[in-house]
């Protein structure tokens, strides 16, 4: 028991379950504190449910508008996929305690290889401080936005059924508030499953340390018996693995397939929004950020994903580094059955539907560079067709002038005005011929 006290991997994840017991969503033991933990999970659904509710009439008012559309919605995915998040979350948290149990098990600890297991838990934790720290950039972004320009900006769109500008700062707290709430809750619940992936992939670097490290030659009853303990040792250490690695995809996999679809078309719109947003703004900035924070957000579950199904797949290997040959032909015929099992490589997926690879990564990052060409060109065409009728007006225009008089004043402003959307429509013309040369790159 000093062992697993020294180097207990349920404190791995220590922090996501102080904050997440905070929040009121992570299971807990003990019923100490029952009516603050109620109040706290209560708080945050009706701040998040609230804000939902009001980027969702905020979408029915601007049905008409594109630019103010999908705006919008770029803030309502990224909601809803949270929330979608945060119910599986609440639906499968129970299991938690299940997971948390299973990671007692002596089996998990080889105090050979601690070091291993340290350096990519470390590793999994430098990463999971740098998506917060991109998560607290983007809250700052959108408490300072507001205070940049001369009117009263609320930081998120949405329709509310009072005056906003009476009620100014209020509206814009509890709108920062529901802001915090989603980042706090999301990237807690992200970094659990990282950090949960991580000891499944350090468990099975370990798993293969021991198949090599195993001597198969026996002179005696007493080598034989000792082989066969350390290789039932690792079969046993195999099966836990497994069911480590099923029961976290038991309880997060409908959350990571919602969040890889919601992120296709978060990313879409966030591309979108920074072709439309002038380059040399702070709203180009908060893009950026934004997009970075999509993209970590997939990239690290594709990341993680595919550590395990590389580290699974290489345990028959470890198999044959070692002097297995030497070994007496009861353990040969369990070898064979242990080889069989280990061909197949541990995947994780989302939905069961997706499986987490670098693979999926690449394929999802070429369709979303498709998709932000292909909703560009949609919006080109819009501007075509508002291009059109106003040459259409020049024109007529034009044939008017030769008969000048105080009333022909009228055309000049509106020929003034058409050059202006001209010379807007040919910068927007040059940024997308920009982003389609970088599409054909990752083609």
């Amino acid at each position: 028991m000093s062992l697993l006290q020294e180097y207990d991997l349920r404190n791995v994840f220590q922090t996501e379950r102080s904050l997440l017991t905070f929040s009121g969503f992570y299971p807990r033991r003990d019923k100490k504190y029952s009516s603050l933990y109620i109040f706290s999970a209560s708080v945050n659904l009706l701040c998040s449910y609230l804000q939902l509710l009001s980027m969702l009439g905020q979408m029915v008012v601007d049905k008409n508008n594109l630019s103010k559309l999908t705006d919008t919605l770029l803030f309502f995915m990224t909601h809803f996929a949270f929330l979608c998040k945060l119910t599986n979350f609440g639906y499968y948290r129970w299991h938690l305690l299940v997971v948390e149990d299973s990671l007692i098990d002596a089996v998990f600890y080889e105090i050979s290889h601690t070091e291993l297991l340290k350096s990519k838990v470390q590793s999994c934790k430098l990463v999971a401080r740098i998506f917060r720290i991109l998560c607290i950039l983007c809250i700052i972004f959108y408490a300072v936005i507001p205070c940049l320009g001369e009117e009263r900006v609320l930081p998120l769109p949405g329709w509310l059924p009072y005056d906003t500008t009476k009620y100014y700062y209020e509206t814009v707290f509890f709108q920062l508030l529901s802001i915090c709430i989603s980042a706090y809750n999301n990237s807690s619940i992200d970094i659990l499953t990282w950090k949960l992936i991580t000891i499944a992939s350090a468990q099975f670097d370990i798993l293969k340390e021991n198949l090599k490290n195993i001597f198969y030659k026996s002179e005696g009853e007493d080598d034989t018996k000792c082989i066969e303990i350390c290789f039932k040792n690792c079969v046993k250490h195999h099966n836990e693995i497994i069911n480590l690695v099923n029961s976290i995809e038991f309880m997060f996999s409908k959350g990571i397939f919602l969040q890889f679809f919601a992120s296709v078309i978060i990313i879409c719109f966030t591309g979108f929004q920074m072709i439309v947003v002038p380059i040399p703004s702070i709203e180009f900035t908060f893009l950026i950020m934004y997009l970075s924070c999509m993209m970590c957000q997939v990239a690290m579950y594709c990341w993680y994903g595919h550590d395990v199904m590389m580290t699974s797949d290489e345990i028959g290997q470890y198999c044959y580094i070692s002097n297995w040959y030497e070994s007496n032909i009861e353990i040969r015929k369990s070898m064979i059955i242990f080889w069989e099992r280990a061909k197949k490589p541990v995947t994780l997926t989302a939905g069961n539907f997706v499986t987490l690879s670098l693979t999926t990564l690449t394929g999802v990052s070429n369709k979303q560079i498709k998709r932000v060409v292909y909703t560009t060109n949609i919006f080109v065409s819009f501007h075509m067709q508002d291009l059109g009728k106003h040459l259409l007006n020049i024109k007529s225009n034009f044939k008017n002038l030769q008969k000048l008089n105080t009333d022909n004043l009228v055309y000049f402003s509106d020929t003034t005005i058409v050059i202006f959307i001209f010379r807007c429509f040919a910068t927007f013309v040059q940024r997308f011929l920009k982003c389609s040369t970088v599409a054909e790159m990752w083609r």
